[in-house]
């Protein structure tokens, strides 16, 4: 991981990333790549314009972008992390996207959400567009991570839902990365869901509902144990957990309540414009509902099907 990329929309919440990203740049060795993108489409009433008044609009929103990002590139240098600044216009979203391919990064890290000091701000849209088409691995933070990013770069707990398919699994390629043997623990964590209870006092047929379910369940644990294994292989703490429950999303949820985490890897996939996640419901919930740092990592668009 050489090059990471934070865009940023010009609001102190969407500088909560830097900490973060200024961690994992001083363990690597990366550059930071700092960016803006002025949208392509001037406010409604200045549209009407004449073609120069429009041109004026647009200079003088990239030079204002690139003050501020140079502001914002003095005080990361005085910790000895090399930055780079990039002023964009277009499409936020494909536009952050083309950047991140343009540069090779292998991180983008931003926040969610945020209120810009010009135009309007841009960062929840954005991060909900990139999930859908990047296939840069992103990390997005939220308002609670703001207090800091980890100690030395290294998150200490690390969930990963897996769901037993390869597709799955792109996540623990992606926070590889990011682990530190000895220091790092993961837990793999994969949800099974419950029979639905049935109304009935057939003996045999509540057996062998126990006997698919224990079956099951034995079928994740090998599925999990296989993972483990090429993380220890690594020098990696690794620990599967298979949960029961009636709805996967909020088994992950209840996981991640009870153990605790500061960072969270989960894979998504694009499909057409409706971008369907890997883990369908799963990844959704998992991705709006936890607290901590979420490292999204979506599949090869070259490996959509089959």
């Amino acid at each position: 991981m050489d090059r990471i990329l934070v865009p940023l929309d010009g609001s102190e919440f969407s500088e909560t990333a830097l900490p973060t990203a200024g961690s994992l740049a001083k363990r690597f060795g990366a550059r930071l790549h700092l960016a803006s993108v002025v949208s392509d489409l001037p406010p409604v009433p200045l549209a009407a314009g004449d073609g120069e008044l429009i041109t004026r609009w647009f200079e003088e929103e990239e030079s204002r972008a690139g003050t501020y990002l140079e502001g914002v590139r003095s005080r990361i240098s005085e910790s000895g992390v090399d930055v780079d600044v990039h002023v964009k216009s277009g499409p936020v979203a494909r536009t952050v996207d083309a950047l991140a391919t343009e540069k090779g990064v292998g991180l983008v890290v931003l926040t969610t959400h945020g209120r810009g000091s010009w135009q309007r701000a841009w960062l929840g849209s954005v991060a909900d567009s990139l999930i859908r088409r990047s296939g840069t691995p992103l990390l997005l933070l939220r308002e609670q991570d703001a207090a800091g990013g980890w100690e030395g770069g290294i998150p200490r707990k690390v969930v990963v839902p897996l769901d037993g398919s390869e597709e799955a699994e792109v996540a623990v390629a992606a926070v590889r990365p990011v682990l530190e043997p000895g220091v790092t623990q993961v837990d793999l964590v994969m949800v099974i869901h419950e029979p639905f209870p049935l109304a009935t006092t057939y003996l045999p047929h509540a057996v062998s509902e126990g006997t698919m379910l224990e079956a099951r369940k034995e079928r994740a644990n090998e599925y999990l144990g296989k993972v483990e294994a090429s993380l220890k292989a690594d020098g990696i703490h690794a620990t599967g957990h298979v949960l029961v429950a009636s709805d996967a999303g909020r088994g992950v949820l209840a996981h991640l309540e009870d153990a605790g985490a500061d960072l969270i890897a989960i894979a998504t996939r694009g499909r057409g414009g409706a971008a369907r996640l890997v883990l369908g419901s799963v990844a959704d919930k998992v991705i709006r509902g936890a607290k901590a740092p979420i490292l999204v990592a979506r599949r090869p668009e070259g490996e959509d099907e089959g």
